[in-house]
């Protein structure tokens, strides 16, 4: 369910007009440092700070030219947001380039201004939390406008998740070089695994067809 602020809601009730502005914030990893970035970007003027949840969250624009709308519902269907984002715009280019854009964390809010005095009239809504689905890069013709268009996925798309698959130790190697857990998988199953007895080597003399203990310490026979 829905929980509109009073402020907002006498606003609207108001008539008095209002300007609604849609905010996205990312959380993704940084190409080059692996480290978390986040990154706000909203369709309203010039940079804005906002205090959501606690948190105080900078916003930078125009960024967000449209936003499909974003439908609701109760249970766990995977529900997708589509925006376009201005390509051209800096930030824009630093989520898609620079950072890891895919799989990474995202929230919408929206935010609500007042025409008469241009001010918030209500602390930012959140209406979606997900994460990045796809964001696609697409380059315009001489003379055209740039464009991206991103698609977002609830939160939801999380518990759809499979079991991980089997990994080689060159799958391990291709995502990092120096990570060496898969180096001695494909020979595991061919080592020889002593269970409730110990291997004996020996250099030379009696016995030395016995390659393990089988005898006790005693010298007696345990099986017998």
């Amino acid at each position: 369910m829905i929980t509109i602020d009073p402020a907002e809601l006498a606003a609207l009730e108001a008539r008095a007009g209002v300007v609604a502005r849609t905010l996205l914030w990312v959380e993704a990893k940084n190409r080059d440092t692996g480290e978390t970035e986040t990154m706000g970007l909203w369709n309203g003027e010039g940079t804005q700070v906002f205090e959501i949840e606690g948190e105080t969250r900078v916003y930078r624009g125009p960024a967000l030219p449209s936003i499909s709308p974003i439908r609701g519902g109760v249970g766990l269907v995977v529900r997708q947001v589509r925006m376009e984002a201005a390509n051209l715009s800096d930030e824009v280019q630093q989520v898609l380039r620079g950072y890891e854009a895919r799989l990474a964390r995202v929230e919408i809010h929206h935010a609500m201004f007042s025409l008469e005095t241009n001010t918030l009239v209500a602390a930012p809504r959140r209406r979606f939390k997900g994460q990045v689905d796809k964001a696609p890069e697409i380059r315009a013709e001489t003379g055209g406008t740039s464009r991206a268009e991103i698609i977002l996925a609830s939160a939801a798309r999380v518990l759809t998740r499979t079991l991980a698959l089997f990994k080689s130790d060159a799958d391990q190697r291709a995502r990092n070089p120096n990570d060496r857990f898969a180096e001695y998988g494909p020979s595991a199953g061919l080592k020889a695994v002593w269970w409730g007895e110990e291997e004996l080597r020996r250099g030379g003399g009696g016995g030395e067809g016995r390659g393990r203990w089988d005898r006790d310490d005693r010298g007696r026979d345990p099986w017998t």
